[in-house]
């Protein structure tokens, strides 16, 4: 028997109120939001963008809302091992940690259960490589929508975000020396604030202009 998902999630707002939302991926938590009403007949979901930009952020909203299984890897495909009909795949890329016949059979299976997959990468699953006739084929139709690059209307709240994260306090003062002076990358805005982090950590002071300074000129 397949696994039983609740369909009363009750306030949808409140599950995604811990993300930041913005134009780069309103229409990823539009689909999200939206689920299981995906298009028939898969039902899955290809959400990919640039490291980083939240992908897996997004993968374990869907988790918390929906109950569905999360997958970092599948080398192989053992339905006594795997139930369930509803998937998070993180991080798919052709590399040894995804085996496509295992691939093929979830999907496969997946399928007969009327169950529903989100697939998280960096780049389209319908645009790789793959060896496998039939998982190219099948992964030529499954939905898709990208994270766009990071915007500079998105860049600041992501700054405070990683900030607060890492339970980094930083002056307004500092953060509008910071912003105009910051690549638009999403994995650069993570290791900045990773720097500036560890660099006032270890002086043992607050996060001033001369210690961004600092991180700026070595990064």
């Amino acid at each position: 028997m397949s696994e039983q998902i609740p369909l009363d999630f009750g306030d949808v707002s409140e599950v995604f109120s811990g993300l930041i939302a913005g134009p780069e991926n309103e229409l990823a938590i539009k689909w999200l939001k939206n689920w299981p009403n995906w298009p028939s007949p898969s039902r899955f979901l290809n959400i990919f963008g640039p490291e980083a930009c939240g992908k897996s952020r997004l993968g374990r909203f869907h988790h918390q809302r929906t109950g569905a299984k999360i997958i970092t890897n599948l080398v192989k495909w053992d339905p006594r091992e795997i139930s369930g009909s509803h998937f998070i795949l993180d991080d798919v890329n052709i590399s040894k940690n995804w085996s496509e016949e295992a691939l093929f059979f979830l999907y496969q299976t997946v399928i007969g259960n009327s169950g529903t997959v989100l697939f998280l990468s960096k780049m389209p699953i319908s645009n790789m490589a793959w060896q496998l006739d039939d998982l190219r084929s099948r992964f030529r139709s499954v939905n898709a929508q990208e994270i766009l690059p990071l915007s500079e209307v998105s860049l600041r709240p992501l700054l405070e975000h990683h900030f607060t994260e890492r339970q980094c306090i930083i002056s307004q003062t500092v953060l509008n020396f910071l912003v105009p002076r910051v690549q638009r990358e999403y994995s650069y805005v993570q290791k900045l604030v990773y720097e500036i982090d560890k660099l006032s950590l270890n002086n043992k002071k607050a996060v001033s202009i001369g210690l961004v300074k600092q991180v700026l000129s070595e990064m």
